[in-house]
């Protein structure tokens, strides 16, 4: 079988086109790039290692969390006094009282 002139023009478009879109993509890698080199810390770091405890201050979680359940105990006696219509005015003192003394706490305590 003879090839045809437009058959052999179109064969050569053909691997034309495949050799400059092998050869000019951009897109291919020939490897991994390289990743970044470790940051640099200070060993005067005040972040705590996994080495180091963390320091709670055990005095103060105790002497919170004491203050805390002795306002708690209080609330049913105040509730109750609100059901036969008198109002403790320092009610809500205490509650807000009690919701800074357990953020308090979970601050404390976070890890």
């Amino acid at each position: 079988m003879e090839r045809t002139g437009s058959g052999r023009f179109s064969l050569w478009i053909f691997f034309f086109a495949l050799l400059v879109t092998n050869s000019v993509s951009g897109q291919t890698r020939r490897g991994y790039p390289t990743p970044p080199d470790p940051a640099q810390h200070d060993k005067d770091s005040a972040t705590p290692g996994p080495n180091h405890s963390i320091h709670l201050d055990h005095v103060a979680i105790e002497r919170e969390s004491k203050e805390l359940a002795a306002l708690a105990a209080t609330i049913p006696g105040d509730i109750e006094q609100m059901k036969k219509g008198l109002l403790p005015g320092d009610t809500f003192d205490k509650l807000k009282r009690i919701e800074k003394l357990s953020r308090q706490l979970r601050e404390h305590l976070k890890p």
